[in-house]
C-alpha cells in the first residue's frame, strides 16, 4: 500500500526569505522618507554654501560702508629703516620730516654674584628697590625671581646663564621705559647701581618732527602727528627724512568696488550651478541675488561704472569710468556710496541689508535651518513609528510561520504514524 505524505510543507518553504521580502517590501516607504531627509540635507548644504558666498560679499561692502574707508591715506617715509608708519583718514595731507632720536629702551641691572644652582642653593640677603625693600632668607634663586615678581616692585625678574660655567645670575628690567630705579643688593646677590652704573640705561623715546620734540615711554608714538601712528626703530642716521602722507580714497574705493563686483559674480556662478541641477531649490537665493542686484546697478552705481550682462547676469566695473566720476567730484562719489545726512547711500543700504540676511537669529541661513531641521525632526518621527509598526509587523508573520511549521510538523508526525499503522495492518493481513 502506498504511503501517506505531506510532501515539502515542513521542510521545503523558506520561510525567512519569505518574511524578508514581505519587511523589504514594507520597508519602501521609509526609504523614501529617508530619500526626503538626503534631499533636505543636501538643501541645506546648500544654503550654507550661499551663506558662505553672502559673507564673501559682506567682508567685500565692509571696506566701504564707512567714512573711514572713503578717507583713507597712504603714507611714504622715502625708504627710511629708523621708523615706519601708518595713517588713518584722521591723518592731514602733507610732507613731515621725521628723525628719531633715541628709542624707548628699559632699565636693566644684573647682579654681580652668580648661583652655581637655581632651585637647591639657599640665599639670604635683602634687595633695595627705590625706596622699597625686599627681605629674603633661606630660599633658592628660582624662589626669589618669583617673589620679586609677585611685589609691585615696578621690576621683572628674569633668571639667565650666559653659557660659562659661572652659574645663573638675576636679571631685573624696569615695566616702564625711560623709568630709573635705583638698586642695591646685599648678602648672597648684590646689585649697586648708584656706584656701578645700570646695566642697560632706562630711556624714553625721543623723536622731531618739524622741529618739535616728542617723548614717549613706548617706541609707538601716536600723538606726534594726529591720525598717524609711528613705529621707531633705530636711531637715525642721516638726519630726518621726509614723510608723505596723500589721499589713496580712489585706490581703495576702484579695489573695493571691483572685490564686490567679483564677490557677485560668485554667487551668480553659484546660483546658475544650482538651477541647472534644481531649479526649485534656487528660488530662495534668487532672491536675496535680485536684491543685491537692485542696490549695485542703481543709477548712482552706474555712474561709477558698475555694469549688468543682460545674457551672463554677471556684473562688470569700468575702471575708466570709476576714474572720471572721481576725478570730476570725488565728494560725489563718496555721497552716492555712503549718503549723506539721512539719506542714506547704496553701500551703507546694502550694509544694512546683509546685516539683516546674515543675522545670527534671523538671517537667512538660520530661518532655512530651522525650517529644514523641523521637517527633518517630522520625518525622523514618522520614520520611527514605521519602524515600529514593521518591527510588529516582523514579530507577528515569525509567529504565524513558526505556528503554520508547528501545524505541518505535526501533521508530519500523524503521517508517520499512519504510514506506519497501514504498514503493519498490510503485514498482517498477509
Amino acid at each position: 500500500m502506498s504511503s501517506v505524505t505531506f510532501s515539502g510543507l515542513a521542510s521545503g518553504i523558506d520561510t525567512a526569505s519569505i518574511i524578508e521580502s514581505i519587511i523589504e517590501l514594507e520597508r519602501t516607504p521609509i526609504t523614501a522618507l529617508e530619500e526626503d531627509q538626503t534631499y533636505l540635507q543636501t538643501k541645506l548644504d546648500t544654503y550654507s554654501q550661499f551663506n558662505t558666498l553672502l559673507e564673501d560679499f559682506n567682508l567685500a561692502v565692509m571696506g566701504l560702508n564707512s567714512a573711514d574707508d572713503l578717507n583713507s591715506n597712504k603714507v611714504t617715509n622715502n625708504g627710511s629703516d629708523s621708523f615706519s608708519i601708518s595713517a588713518t583718514s584722521l591723518a592731514a595731507e602733507g610732507t613731515y620730516a621725521v628723525e628719531i632720536v633715541s628709542l624707548a629702551r628699559q632699565q636693566k641691572d644684573l647682579s654681580t654674584t652668580r648661583v652655581a644652582d637655581t632651585d637647591t642653593t639657599l640665599l639670604s640677603g635683602e634687595l633695595q628697590f627705590g625706596d622699597q625693600s625686599l627681605a629674603y632668607e633661606d630660599l633658592s634663586l628660582s624662589d626669589l625671581m618669583e617673589r620679586v615678581n609677585e611685589g609691585d616692585y615696578g621690576l621683572t625678574a628674569t633668571l639667565i646663564n650666559d653659557g660659562t660655567d659661572s652659574g645663573y645670575r638675576l636679571l631685573l628690567t624696569a615695566a616702564t621705559a625711560g623709568e630709573e630705579i635705583e638698586i642695591t643688593g646685599t648678602g648672597a646677590l648684590t646689585f649697586d647701581t648708584a656706584a656701578n652704573g645700570h646695566t642697560v640705561a632706562g630711556t624714553k623715546a625721543h623723536l622731531v618732527v618739524d622741529g618739535i620734540d616728542y617723548y614717549s615711554t613706548s617706541n609707538t608714538v601716536t600723538n606726534a602727528l594726529k591720525g598717524t601712528s609711528i613705529t621707531l626703530l633705530a636711531e637715525s642716521e642721516d638726519g630726518a627724512a621726509n614723510v608723505l602722507i596723500e589721499s589713496d580714497a580712489e585706490e581703495v574705493i576702484a579695489t573695493q568696488l571691483e572685490e564686490i563686483v567679483s564677490a557677485y559674480n560668485a554667487i551668480n556662478t553659484s546660483i546658475k550651478t544650482i538651477t541647472a541641477s534644481d531649479s526649485s531649490l534656487a528660488t530662495a537665493m534668487k532672491s536675496v541675488q535680485r536684491s543685491l542686484k537692485t542696490h549695485l546697478t542703481s543709477q548712482p552705481m552706474v555712474a561709477l561704472g558698475l555694469s549688468s550682462n543682460w545674457e551672463t547676469g554677471e556684473l562688470t566695473f569700468a575702471a575708466d569710468t570709476f576714474t572720471a566720476a572721481y576725478g570730476e567730484d570725488a565728494e560725489a562719489v563718496k555721497k552716492a556710496l555712503l549718503g549723506e545726512g539721512d539719506q542714506g547711500g547704496t553701500m551703507t543700504s546694502l550694509d544694512s541689508y546683509l546685516n539683516d540676511q546674515l543675522d545670527a537669529t534671523t538671517g537667512f541661513l538660520v530661518t532655512k535651518e530651522n525650517t529644514i531641521d523641523k521637517q527633518i525632526s517630522r520625518l525622523d518621527d514618522r520614520i520611527a513609528a514605521m519602524e515600529t509598526r514593521i518591527e510588529k509587523r516582523q514579530e507577528m508573520l515569525e509567529a504565524q510561520f513558526t505556528a503554520m511549521e508547528t501545524l505541518i510538523s505535526s501533521l508530519n508526525s500523524q503521517g508517520d504514524y499512519l504510514t506506519s499503522f497501514f504498514d503493519s495492518y498490510s503485514s498482517l493481513s498477509d
